[in-house]
């Protein structure tokens, strides 16, 4: 009885990685940014952190009795992004003009609320690169390997197929690894981003809030 042929040998992803060639290198270390931005992300995009709801409770509580000091001391007591915005807006409020100031008080905000905004959007920027650069690593690759495999077919190896499959696998593989690390960034990206947006616009609700009882007609009378 004729032998049976082997079992032809399984590929490992450290093989598939080998065929890949040199561009798998850089697409490697874009797969691991991706996966540390989001870790980053999730720890740094903290709701009670950046909106914690019992100073912002207190705060609130103060600036119903238009106890503007108290509103001013709670802000700058803890460190948030509502907190803080509202700390930088406080140094510019005027007890004796409070609908006078509110212009600048809001000015002020807007622009702490910005600084916050770009602390917080550092990293998230960095998953907006990724998306973009992690496929032309892959053409690159994708080139890389067609240049080899054209380079074969000059050298005589049109009629030998076995002399072109390293130089196609690298082609196709480092287009597919591209696409596999730019896909799953431009998907944590926008979710953080969308995140970050929403925070930022619940932030600004209480922060208007404070400052609407703060330069209400009521806090006139009693000045």
């Amino acid at each position: 009885a004729a032998a049976a042929a082997p079992a032809p040998k399984k590929k490992t992803l450290l093989d598939t990685y080998k065929i890949g060639g040199w561009a798998m290198h850089p697409l490697l270390l874009c797969s691991i940014g991706v996966v540390s931005i989001c870790v980053l992300n999730a720890r740094s995009m903290n709701r009670k952190q950046l909106i914690p709801p019992e100073p912002i409770a207190h705060i609130k509580s103060a600036s119903e009795l238009q106890d503007y000091i108290k509103v001013a001391e709670l802000a700058g007591a803890t460190d948030s992004l509502v907190t803080s915005s509202l700390a930088a807006g406080m140094r510019l409020f005027d007890p004796n003009d409070p609908e006078g100031s509110k212009p600048k008080v809001e000015e002020a905000i807007a622009e702490a609320m910005g600084r916050q905004e770009a602390k917080h959007a550092y990293w998230l920027n960095f998953l907006q690169l990724i998306t973009a650069v992690a496929p032309m690593f892959g053409l690159l690759g994708t080139v890389s390997g067609m240049i080899g495999a054209f380079d074969k077919i000059g050298m005589g190896g049109m009629g030998k197929p076995e002399l072109l499959a390293a130089n196609i696998g690298e082609a196709m593989i480092t287009t597919a690894a591209g696409l596999i690390v730019a896909i799953p960034a431009m998907f944590a990206y926008f979710l953080f981003r969308n995140y970050l947006n929403k925070l930022l616009s619940e932030a600004e609700d209480h922060i208007t809030v404070v400052i609407d009882n703060l330069t209400s007609p009521a806090a006139e009378e009693e000045a």
